[in-house]
């Protein structure tokens, strides 16, 4: 079953992305479809079951017979465990890039059992309010508190993520007012994509109030498989925030107005991404391209920075070596960026221009395999080799029933062609096959020649072969 793609998409992937492949499962579905098509064999792995980050428990293989590489996410095994290490240590990356002259945030790490927290708060408060806590080894915005105005909420902060973050070390820093997030992905030498996080916010249209326009863009959000989970909610504190600019649910925007319902930095969970590569200030491109050169051995990762758009300070707080690429890959707004054209070029440059782009593949139930322990291994077929065919042939008669059409499917399935067996009702039978001529000619044969207890075919129409031109998954299906 296909995916209802938002608008920002990439056209080779308009009806190719399946029901189940939203959020973190986009970022690694799309790279390892890129090399699948391309024809380099593809294995899943499950490292983890039942694990709850789908890009590190669901990993896969890529191979084209000479060279092989596991992936996690967009990351390689082409990357060493000693540079993964520095990338993910917030605190071992903010000394590689302070020896780069990358720009970092006033920061200091802490070890929990060797100070008091009344002494990591003495410390904050020499770096003056507002800050950042946040754990050393956690990404996505998990245990992170931000704009901490005072001692008692830093105080807070600190054993949230002591106790329920389970941290053994807390970074903290200065937090740079009305800054916005922004993510790179950058390879080499060069930024190949830039996004902006915003918090929850809506764009006016002149006519429509803030309740009506949370509500329009939720559907988008919905139908965004980046943002899928991100909708927005109405609670107190949205009202507050309004409130504090004088604004309620029942205010109305200027057409194209931009207005934010949480503020910056909260909520991180629910931003909303904005493409912005081709806007963004080339100052801090380079800082991108500096950090990720920081780290030895690391070729392509994504750098996040916090941005303040109206002094032009900029710093940069995390380096991510898996490279969540789904922001650029379908964003909110602005331009889709193909991330995984440009990961599967440098990995295996020899397969640059060799896309098939009729084809994808099913990840539901790969990942139900893995979740019920039936498989921790799955191998997907290859691509279809050579031009591809499709034929409609629709069967009437007597006694059509379940027994009957699930033949059918088991040999088209072992003529290796791919389409679907439809019972409309008992005396229908819709047949619709892709694959080579002589497959399509072999199992049409096999349909009017096929007999069982007291079926009767009464006539069976078929349309003209033609060549197969569209988009479709490589199961054989049974509708």
């Amino acid at each position: 079953m296909k995916w209802k793609t938002g608008d920002n998409t990439l056209p080779h992937l308009a009806g190719a992305i399946p029901e189940g492949v939203v959020n973190h499962h986009f970022s690694y579905y799309t790279v390892a479809l890129e090399g699948w098509r391309r024809g380099l064999n593809l294995t899943f792995h499950n490292t983890d079951r039942g694990g709850r980050k789908p890009s590190i428990s669901h990993q896969y293989t890529l191979s084209d017979g000479n060279v092989s590489y596991k992936f996690v996410c967009a990351r390689s095994s082409y990357i060493s465990k000693e540079t993964i290490n520095i990338a993910e240590d917030k605190t071992l990356a903010y000394e590689y890039m302070r020896k780069n002259g990358v720009p970092i945030p006033e920061t200091k790490t802490f070890i929990y059992n060797q100070l008091d927290i009344e002494e990591i708060c003495d410390f904050g408060e020499t770096l003056g309010y507002p800050l950042v806590a946040k754990p050393t080894n956690r990404g996505g915005g998990k245990g992170v508190h931000t704009n901490i105005a005072n001692r008692n909420e830093l105080r807070e902060g600190l054993k949230d993520i002591r106790d329920n973050h389970k941290a053994e070390k807390v970074i903290v820093e200065r937090y740079i007012e009305n800054a916005i997030d922004y993510r790179f992905y950058v390879m080499e030498d060069r930024v190949l994509a830039a996004s902006k996080s915003y918090s929850s916010n809506v764009i006016g249209d002149g006519r429509s109030n803030i309740e009506k326009l949370i509500k329009d863009t939720n559907k988008r959000i919905r139908k965004n498989v980046s943002t899928h989970s991100r909708r927005m909610r109405i609670n107190a504190d949205m009202e507050a925030f309004l409130e504090s600019q004088s604004l309620s649910l029942k205010s109305i925007p200027l057409k194209g107005e931009r207005v934010f319902l949480r503020a910056h930095g909260t909520y991180l969970g629910h931003r909303l991404n904005a493409d912005c590569t081709d806007e963004v200030d080339s100052e801090f491109k380079q800082y991108a391209v500096q950090a990720l050169k920081s780290i030895p051995g690391l070729p392509c990762g994504s750098v996040d920075m916090l941005i303040n758009e109206d002094t032009g300070e900029g710093v940069v707080n995390e380096i991510n070596s898996k490279g969540e690429i789904m922001m650029h890959v379908s964003p909110l707004e602005g331009k889709a960026r193909d991330l995984p054209k440009s990961i599967i070029d440098f990995y295996f440059p020899d397969t640059q221009n060799k896309r098939c782009e009729n084809f994808y593949f099913e990840l539901n139930p790969i990942k139900e395999m893995f979740l019920n322990g039936i498989a921790d291994e799955i191998k997907i077929p290859n691509l279809p080799v050579g031009d591809q065919y499709t034929k409609e042939i629709t069967l009437k008669g007597k006694y059509l029933g379940p027994k009957y059409t699930k033949r059918l499917h088991r040999e088209g399935a072992r003529f290796q062609l791919i389409g679907s067996v439809k019972n409309v009702h008992k005396d229908n039978v819709i047949v619709t096959v892709i694959g080579r001529k002589d497959s399509i000619k072999n199992y049409e044969t096999f349909i009017i020649g096929y007999k069982r207890g007291r079926t009767t075919i009464t006539s069976v129409e078929s349309t003209e072969i033609k060549k197969f031109d569209g988009m479709s998954n490589i199961n054989m299906e049974f509708k």
